[in-house]
């Protein structure tokens, strides 16, 4: 099926989620303001701010900064609820249980009932906190936590061990942590540590053990820059992929500690046409080509990724990815079942996704996103290439991405057709 489409347009997007969530834990443990440059206001953050806010920290929004202002010493009780997203839940969870004679009740949303949370539980409950499971809350009694000899699984979630690193001045002595399995998504421990680097705490990682020293703590800094999603930016540049013009995003970086800058790289792989300027990042098509690809420390790109592979000239492999059934949804189920509904050949077998392009255009038909931001957000790359395709759930984007739709609509399509 020959591709026509030729679309174009820049999209400027918000600050990491990412890298804004690390920086608020870290924030809670200063002593002085710090102002936080390039901020996001997206769901999965503004729950992080209102938990925070709810444990005695004061943060002044602005459209283009924050000031953080943290308390000498943090509430010892408090309620908080966790809407929808695995990160604060699991960083909250790990500070909370770190605050000495401390007792929260932690209630999540009804979809973070399915996320893992149990093998981060253990580890606090190793090093002296106690946490109790009610229904759809934890009532969390903090300690001050020892750091001890530990073991953890790392092959469901790389954020139980970011979790656990961010927490690093509250141990009263030296933290030995040896990770079992295959570490998924190891270069957001890469960003966690580097983070906490920018604030003076010093984590040595080999590969398969993490040790830090006790009594380190963050040094106070006057600002931090969030540099800009790459997250968010790849829908715009699967997008211009497939497009005879460019679609650009903003950037001020030429590498980034966020993972998904290197779908760049991916893309080039495939065939497209990247250029990186100063402060933009432009994508367009040359050609598609089918890959096979590791996406083990991709995973949110998988779906992204799935979609471009329907134009591809030949079948894509997107290999290492079992650790996506445990994030918004099951989302190899989910691809396997939607893309198989607009008559693309998906299969999966022994952790390999295999993609075969589309042979024929699809009729109108309804792509059911499981309430998954991610895959709302990559069916609508499909969308303005079939406009007769409809997806549920677009309102999860709120998630990560709140501008998303707009933007998308804002993208000028200059001819859009498949034969």
């Amino acid at each position: 099926m020959k591709n026509y489409l030729d679309v174009s347009g820049h999209i400027s997007v918000e600050g990491s989620k990412s890298i804004l969530n690390r920086v608020l834990i870290i924030a809670s443990y200063l002593t002085e303001p710090i102002k936080i440059l390039n901020p996001s206001n997206c769901l999965d953050i503004i729950t992080m701010l209102d938990n925070l806010e709810k444990l005695g920290v004061i943060i002044d929004r602005s459209e283009d900064h924050w000031m953080v202002k943290p308390r000498k010493k943090l509430k010892r009780n408090a309620e908080l609820f966790i809407n929808d997203s695995g990160t604060a839940y699991r960083f909250l969870m790990a500070r909370t249980a770190a605050i000495s004679r401390s007792k929260y009740i932690i209630t999540t949303s009804e979809q973070l009932k399915s996320r893992p949370i149990v093998p981060l539980l253990e580890i606090l409950e190793q090093m002296g906190s106690t946490i109790v499971s009610k229904g759809n809350a934890k009532i969390v009694n903090g300690s001050n936590l020892k750091g001890e000899i530990l073991d953890l699984p790392a092959d469901i979630s790389s954020q139980f061990i970011s979790a656990i690193l961010l927490i690093a001045p509250s141990y009263n002595n030296d933290l030995e942590l040896f990770l079992n399995g295959n570490i998924v998504s190891r270069t957001y421990i890469d960003m966690t540590i580097k983070i906490m680097q920018d604030f003076g705490v010093i984590v040595d990682f080999d590969g398969s053990r993490i040790f830090i020293q006790s009594g380190q703590e963050y040094n106070n800094l006057n600002e931090y820059y969030i540099e800009p999603d790459f997250s968010s930016a790849c829908y715009f540049w699967a997008l211009g992929a497939l497009s005879k013009s460019a679609v650009s995003t903003n950037t001020i970086e030429q590498s980034s500690l966020q993972t998904d800058f290197n779908f760049l790289t991916i893309l080039k792989k495939i065939g497209a046409k990247i250029e990186v300027k100063k402060d933009v990042i432009s994508v367009c098509r040359n050609k598609i080509k089918g890959i096979t690809i590791d996406m083990m420390d991709m995973p949110d790109q998988v779906p992204t990724l799935a979609v471009i592979a329907l134009f591809a000239d030949t079948k894509t492999i997107i290999k290492n990815i079992e650790h996506l059934q445990y994030k918004e949804s099951n989302r190899i189920n989910a691809l396997v079942e939607e893309l198989s509904r607009i008559g693309a050949n998906v299969s999966y077998n022994k952790g390999a996704l295999v993609i075969t392009p589309l042979n024929k255009i699809p009729g109108s038909i309804t792509l059911n996103s499981h309430h998954d931001h991610r895959l709302v957000m990559a069916f609508h790359i499909l969308k303005l290439i079939f406009p007769q395709i409809s997806i549920t759930g677009s309102p999860s984007v709120e998630k990560s991405y709140p501008d998303f739709l707009k933007d998308i609509k804002s993208i000028k399509t200059l001819k859009s057709y498949y034969s």
